[in-house]
């Protein structure tokens, strides 16, 4: 009985299909490799933006593609996703390097998993999580080289700076 009540959750399960993300967990995401001084601001400013854009409806734009990040520990890759039912992919750099990423399903991939390729000549895969409202969620990049990072993506997941 005692296991069950454990502090420790684990780790989230990247092979559903979607999951209750709170904001928080967005803010989080993007704000950890801000100084401590300014984490509180950025996470503001997360939160302010997530629930500015609640009850906005999405041009059709928005629908199929949107904002996409990658947070690795020390580097902030920003770009955008597009993406339909059988084939995704996203785009990000950090202002040096680029990273892609595609899950092509007639290309024969079995799992909603982006082979990941950077200019810097890493490879991984990155896999995603839908919020429940299917248009924003979150993800985690694992490169061959060791490096992992947190995605967040979606209008109304990243907004402000993160832009």
């Amino acid at each position: 009985m005692a296991a069950g009540c454990g502090g420790n959750r684990a780790e989230r399960d990247y092979d559903l299909l979607f999951t209750n993300v709170e904001p928080i967990q967005y803010a989080r995401i993007l704000c950890r490799g801000i100084p401590m001084q300014d984490q509180h601001t950025c996470m503001t400013s997360v939160l302010q933006h997530y629930h500015d854009t609640r009850w906005d409806e999405p041009d059709p734009s928005e629908v199929t593609g949107g904002p996409f990040v990658v947070v690795f520990a020390d580097d902030l890759y920003r770009g955008a996703y597009v993406s339909n039912p059988f084939i995704s992919a996203f785009t990000v750099s950090n202002g040096a390097d680029i990273c892609r990423g595609r899950y092509d399903a007639f290309a024969g991939d079995t799992r909603a998993d982006f082979h990941v390729r950077c200019d810097d000549g890493s490879r991984g895969l990155a896999n995603i999580i839908l919020d429940v409202d299917g248009r924003n969620g979150v993800g985690r990049l694992d490169l061959d080289d060791g490096r992992r990072a947190q995605i967040v993506f979606g209008h109304r997941a990243v907004g402000g700076d993160f832009l």
